[in-house]
């Protein structure tokens, strides 16, 4: 099966300066920066010798939404029977009900938790099934 990466945050550049502008200048946003700072050369080269580890999910898609007041873009994701929620980076319009999706990500800290939850979860690229 043929899969298209239809998001790649090495790419994203105006996030990764945004995350890097709250952690260095905030104490509420961005992520502890415990191995390196996000989206630095040091953060790519910690998850490539695996002091980040990486972590990848295969799985399809299993719903298409928006969420809360202003609509965020999500997508749920069916692993084997286990459904995690996931933002839609790149193009919203290509996330399809019963496509098949890899996603790999790594878990940090944030600097403030707004959900109660003690790590977060931070995309690193997205393929779909083309």
């Amino acid at each position: 099966m043929k899969m298209r990466r239809i998001y790649d945050l090495a790419d994203d550049q105006d996030l990764i300066a945004k995350v890097q502008h709250a952690t260095l200048t905030t104490r509420d946003f961005g992520v502890v920066p415990e191995v390196a700072l996000y989206g630095s050369e040091e953060w790519w080269r910690a998850i490539g010798d695996g002091r980040i580890p990486r972590r990848v999910i295969d799985g399809v898609i299993s719903d298409v939404f928006t969420s809360g007041e202003s609509n965020w873009p999500q997508f749920e994701i069916d692993s084997n029977g286990s459904k995690t929620v996931w933002t839609r980076f790149g193009n919203p319009q290509l996330y399809e009900v019963g496509k098949r999706i890899t996603l790999a990500y790594v878990v940090q800290r944030p600097k403030k938790s707004w959900t109660g939850d003690l790590y977060q979860n931070e995309v690193l690229a997205i393929d779909v099934e083309a």
